[in-house]
């Protein structure tokens, strides 16, 4: 194997392990607002994580949803 083809395979692999975490990222965040505010999840027409953090932020949802937010310190207001 080439040193050209170790790179490619180290760049494939790289990348494969980033989106499992990445799904692994989201689901747990789907889990968090699913906990934190159960049924009313479904009042969310828009929300985004930033993965750095782990808080939300661009959120389109009635303002009782953001507050929910804001208290469990989960809200980015970028």
């Amino acid at each position: 194997m080439g040193f050209s083809d170790q790179i490619k395979a180290f760049a494939e692999q790289a990348k494969s392990s980033l989106e499992l975490k990445k799904a692994e990222v989201e689901a747990n965040a789907r889990k968090v607002l699913s906990e934190l505010l159960g049924e009313e999840v479904s009042k969310i027409e828009s929300i985004s994580l930033n993965s750095d953090t782990g808080k939300f932020h661009s959120v389109v949802a009635p303002e009782s949803i953001i507050q929910k937010l804001k208290d469990a310190n989960l809200w980015d207001a970028k």
